[in-house]
Order: structure tokens, then C-alpha cells, then sequence
């Protein structure tokens, strides 16, 4: 059975864990303002994230 095109919903909500965050944001795959942090827990894993990052591109 086929399946039909559906539409894509404008936004998700997923759970990832934070080396996949680090992994995405280090490739360039996502940007910070590309997510919004639903707790504190998660801006503070995306804010250090990124800064790590910051910190890793001045390295090279």
C-alpha cells in the first residue's frame, strides 16, 4: 500500500542527547538560534554547547 503525501508540521519536538547537539552545532548543522530550549537544563547544554564551539573554531 502506498503511502500518501503528507504535510510536514512547521515545528517538532525531539530529544536528542548532548554529544549530538555538540555534533550538530560543530558541523554547523544547527545554529543557536535555530532552537528554542524548552527548560533551563536544555539552555544550559545549548549555551555550553556553543561556547564550546566558539572555543573550538578560534583553536583551528
Amino acid at each position: 500500500m502506498p503511502l500518501t503525501a503528507m504535510p510536514l508540521p512547521a515545528k517538532v519536538k525531539i530529544e536528542i542527547s548532548t554529544d549530538m547537539l555538540m555534533q550538530l552545532i560543530n558541523e554547523g548543522n544547527l545554529k543557536g538560534d535555530e532552537c528554542r530550549c524548552l527548560d533551563a537544563d536544555s539552555k544550559q547544554a545549548l549555551w555550553l554547547s556553543l561556547l564550546n564551539s566558539s572555543s573550538f573554531s578560534d583553536e583551528g
